[in-house]
Parts: structure tokens; sequence; C-alpha cells
């Protein structure tokens, strides 16, 4: 399916006629009644291989689309990660729709141009007085530490505690970067680093991975890339 601005649309004024509130909703729906991805915790190529499942005290806080890029740096002729940038966005109300509602702003968003997503972001900000942000994803100076920062003020800095292939028929990503999907995670905190958030998933990825020849451009090559992250916390 190809993703416009209209779609995105479509996505959020369905979301309010499903939840038919009194006040319209765009953002900050409950996701309460969103089913538990199985089939994205498991290995597409090898099922005893599987993503570590939240802990029985962890509830689903957030779902938010990252867009953004994970960037690579050439080192002797190897594409080196140097961490990735995202903007996050609220998709509770898609997910109200249903999950493949969302799924395909996720598989979209990564085709996009960058300053037509984020006219378009606007546009519908405008529309509906609601403010579609949801936060930041970035990664520390070491390269190693994702961090997140969003706009209730919540925070999660960690690392790597679970790595699986991507989804069979992830999006390969945007041309002439379509060098496939990244890896689903399972992200843990970092003690002492004042985490709000107990646990991060990266789903359903969409682009993001380095090319797979030898590399021999200059400074730093940024592939764009999109995915569903899974926040939960600790009750």
């Amino acid at each position: 399916m190809r993703f416009t601005i209209a779609s995105v649309a479509t996505v959020l004024i369905g979301a309010v006629a499903v939840l038919a509130t009194p006040v319209p909703k765009y953002t900050g729906c409950s996701l309460s009644s969103v089913p538990f991805p199985k089939e994205s915790f498991v290995d597409p190529n090898n099922s005893s291989n599987t993503l570590p499942y939240p802990a029985a005290n962890e509830k689903l806080a957030k779902i938010v689309l990252g867009y953004g890029s994970q960037n690579y740096s050439c080192i002797d002729g190897t594409p080196t990660p140097n961490g990735a940038v995202a903007t996050l966005y609220d998709l509770s109300c898609a997910f109200a729709v249903s999950p493949e509602w969302a799924d395909v702003l996720t598989r979209g968003a990564v085709q996009m141009d960058p300053t037509a997503q984020l006219a378009g972001i606007q546009m519908l900000k405008n529309m509906f007085n609601a403010q579609f942000i949801a936060g930041v994803h970035y990664f520390k100076g070491d390269f190693a530490t994702p961090a997140f920062e969003f706009t209730d003020k919540g925070k999660f800095i960690g690392g790597v505690a679970g790595k699986i292939p991507a989804l069979s028929g992830a999006d390969a990503g945007k041309r002439p970067d379509n060098f496939g999907a990244v890896p689903s995670l399972r992200l843990a905190p970092k003690q002492g680093m004042g985490s709000t958030y107990s646990t991060i998933y990266r789903l359903h990825t969409a682009g993001g991975s380095a090319p797979p020849a030898k590399c021999s451009w200059q400074g730093q090559r940024q592939i764009p890339y999109a995915a569903q992250y899974w926040v939960y916390k600790s009750t």
C-alpha cells in the first residue's frame, strides 16, 4: 500500500469512529485491548529462538512509531553502526482501529520523504489539534546505549538484551538504501540511569540495514528506517 498523508488521516479518523468517544481522540488511546504480538517475538528462521516476553509485573505503557535513520560509518571498508536517531509518534489510536492499520503506517513511513513527512505531521496536528510527536530516540556517544526521551517526561536509557531477525516480508527500506530491515530487539534499562520504563521492544521494523558489500564512503551514512517501539513499565 502506498503511504500518504491521506492514509494517516484515514487511520486517525477511523480510530475516532471505532472508539465513538464523546470527545474525539487522535492520540492517547487506551492500549488495554491491544493483543500481545506473539508472532513478532519469534525468529522467522528458527522458531525455537525468541525474544523474552515482558515480565508478569510489566504493563504496556506506550506504542510509538519511530521514524528516522540508522547511521553507519565506513571503517576499513566495513559499514560500522553509529547509532540511530528517530522521532517518535503516538500509535495508540491507530492500534485502536487495528494492529494491521498500525503496521501499514510503520511499513509506509520508511518510504516517505522526510520533508514531506514533517510537513504532513504538522498539517495533521493543525487539523486535529493533537500532538502526535511522543518523543525522540537517539544514542549516547558510545553508539551502544540507546536512549528515549518522551514528551511526558518519561525516559529510558539501556542496551540490547535480545535480538532476532526482522519479520518475514519486512519492508527492505527506501530505494536506493533498501538493504533490508533491522532486527527486532528487546532493550533493557541500564542501572543507575534513571529510566522510567522497564523494557522496550523494537518490532515490525522497516529498512535501516547497512549496505551488505564493502564500503568506501566518507563520514556518516544515514539509512532511513521505521519501527514500532512497545514500551513497558513495571507495576
